[in-house]
């Protein structure tokens, strides 16, 4: 039951009644200061006891007692103290802008280090596309079991396979090359359209002279003899063979049977055997030798420490390719660091970032010995979707990259290369094998990915009459009959063509998807026109902002003329960009208002601000006495 109690007012009249009001409606007359609670009522039931923690002198009342009295005693403080409080407000809105804009570098720094969009130039123009490659070594194999063997390689999917050549097994007598024994496997190769990376090695005794320049007299390979005998094989498969990589791991003593070279020596060498092999074709591309992570010989130093040494030597000219040793060892193909200490696929950023340095970014870099080996930590499911991942990213982020050469299809029995191998020695396949044969993946290795992608890559297709040009180490295709076309399926955001400008250059439509894409030439404005008074090849922008997916685009000579085609450049956008994003709008405005409170904060000790509250309200002035006057 209610107890009513009376309220007066002693600005009442007596005579009126007295209203009364229930107990618990009267306002409070005192304030408990600060977060007291009103004595704790005894419940009438034990079971409706408060629980203990929410008692006065439980967890969760003095703790809120607590941050009150903190909360006060800072406002106070503020109060009492306001520049003294803004300059330190101003200074940790400072250390939160510059900590957040640094965060975002660093994870900038490790999301993105080696990306590149496609489309930054000057273009890297690689010399083939980036279908399946391995090594291999078919020379155990003749007969029907060299057939099994490359049609196994067919029925995977390779395109390319990289294979030694011994120079000593090879010229036995000097000015005697007998090619015989590597003929039939070049046939086999060449009639399934696999492109050989031949591999020149091992020098013979007779070659072997003294080195003018060694303090020691230190023997090396003579380099003329070099020379005559890479011009006879590129001249013995000119057609077949149109990728060279001069030498194998020149910075470890076992390079050669007589030691290792120098990097001045050796550039003396590859100096021979590039002139040698263009000599003998003039399309035959050049790969530098793969080289070492760490050197054997004597303040040999790593592998960057040699290259960086062959680019001091002189060595720019001679070769066309950087090849590299990418072995994952037990880090995922995610793994971003990048050190010279830290062996993973990232590491491969370190040969991009040197060959920037050295101003030579327009070569491109093979992977020329990629994959990695099974072990008692790594079963062979997770080394199938290393190498499938490691595949993935290569193509998505590093135009600049190449062909991806599998460490090895098939290994002899009780060799290094048998946890890399694809196929175990007994013949049986092994989860890698099964990875790189699926639809996903034979897909992803046909299409175009981000960079450039030659005329005869596999994403390329034609109907109609087109004809190959080699002109400046790339092929073109041209074509002037109407209705010829061109399709190229590729993944990523945007797409440049090299097209070639002139007088006689017809108009011809874009197609993307099946749906045509307007150039603003022709009657209904569906054509383009790249007609020009001079003849030039140019990179034209066909597309932009696409969705990151796969598509397929046509170019058709629509009218009389010529269309020439010398490549096209796939572009896509940076991934992982967002958490960037949102940590540099972060610091920016944490650094605005930085600003502003400092400028504020100066004005006021300059005297021209003043605070609010902290100055009087200025007396009015005395207004006259007057009444209005009263209207009638």
């Amino acid at each position: 039951m209610r107890k009513w109690v009376p309220y007066t007012c002693t600005e009442q009249p007596a005579d009126l009644p007295i209203r009364q009001y229930p107990e618990e409606s009267l306002p409070f007359v005192t304030r408990r200061y600060p977060l007291e609670l009103p004595p704790e009522v005894a419940p009438a039931d034990n079971r409706q006891r408060r629980k203990s923690w929410l008692r006065e002198d439980g967890f969760a009342i003095r703790a809120a007692r607590l941050t009150a009295s903190g909360l006060l005693e800072t406002l106070d403080w503020r109060q009492r103290h306001r520049d003294l409080s803004q300059a330190i407000g101003t200074i940790l809105l400072l250390i939160f802008g510059l900590s957040i804009t640094a965060s975002a570098g660093l994870i900038d720094e490790y999301l993105h280090r080696g990306v590149e969009s496609g489309e930054d130039r000057p273009y890297i123009v690689q010399p083939a596309g980036k279908e399946l490659a391995t090594n291999v070594n078919l020379l155990p194999y003749t007969g029907d079991g060299l057939t099994e063997v490359v049609d196994a390689l067919t029925g995977t999917g390779f395109k390319y396979v990289r294979q030694e050549f011994s120079w000593s097994e090879i010229e036995q007598v000097q000015g005697k090359p007998d090619f015989s024994r590597y003929e039939p496997m070049v046939a086999q190769l060449d009639r399934r359209r696999i492109q050989v990376i031949a591999v020149i090695v091992d020098a013979p005794e007779w070659a072997m002279v003294a080195d003018p320049t060694s303090p020691d007299g230190r023997v090396i390979v003579d380099p003329g003899a070099f020379g005559s005998f890479t011009q006879a094989l590129a001249t013995q498969f000119a057609e077949p063979i149109d990728f060279v990589q001069i030498w194998d791991r020149p910075n470890l003593k076992t390079a050669s049977p007589v030691g290792s070279f120098s990097a001045d020596a050796f550039v003396r060498l590859l100096s021979a055997g590039a002139s040698g092999a263009r000599a003998g074709n003039t399309t035959v591309k050049v790969l530098l030798p793969e080289l070492a992570s760490v050197s054997d010989a004597p303040l040999g130093g790593s592998d960057i420490d040699y290259l960086n040494s062959l680019y001091t030597a002189g060595a720019a000219p001679y070769f066309d390719i950087v090849a590299i040793v990418l072995d994952g060892a037990t880090y995922s193909p995610d793994d971003r660091q990048v050190a010279t200490e830290r062996f993973n696929m990232s590491r491969a950023i370190l040969y991009r970032e040197l060959m920037q340095d050295r101003d030579d970014s327009q070569r491109p870099i093979w992977a020329t010995s990629f994959g990695w080996a099974s072990s008692e930590t790594m079963d062979r499911e997770t080394q199938a979707e290393f190498v499938s991942r490691g595949l993935e990213r290569s193509w998505e982020e590093w135009p600049w990259m190449g062909l991806m050469v599998q460490w090895q299809f098939l290994a002899d029995s009780g060799t290094d290369d048998v946890p890399y191998s694809i196929v175990l020695p007994d013949g049986s396949p092994t989860p890698l094998y099964n990875r790189l044969t699926s639809e996903q993946v034979r897909v992803d290795a046909r299409i175009a990915h981000t960079g450039f992608a030659p005329m005869n890559s596999e994403a390329v297709g034609d109907s109609g009459n087109w004809q190959d040009q080699h002109l400046e180490g790339r092929t073109f295709r041209t074509s002037s009959q109407v209705d010829s076309s061109i399709t190229f399926d590729f993944s990523g955001t945007g797409l440049v063509a090299f097209m070639r400008s002139g007088p006689q250059v017809g108009q011809f439509q874009v197609e993307l998807d099946g749906e045509i894409v307007p150039g603003g030439a022709g009657e209904d404005g569906t054509l383009w026109d790249f007609s020009w008074y001079e003849t030039t090849d140019i990179p034209l922008t066909l597309l932009s902002g696409l969705s990151d997916s796969n598509h397929s685009v046509t170019i058709t000579l629509a009218s009389e003329g010529e269309l020439t085609m010398g490549g096209m450049v796939v572009s896509r956008d940076a991934p992982f960009t967002w958490p960037i994003k949102l940590m540099a709008a972060a610091a920016f405005i944490s650094l605005f208002l930085a600003i502003r409170s400092l400028v504020y904060l100066v004005a006021i000790r300059a005297g021209h601000l003043f605070r609010r509250g902290s100055t009087p309200n200025p007396e009015l002035p005395m207004m006259p006495n007057w009444r209005p006057t009263r209207r009638v």
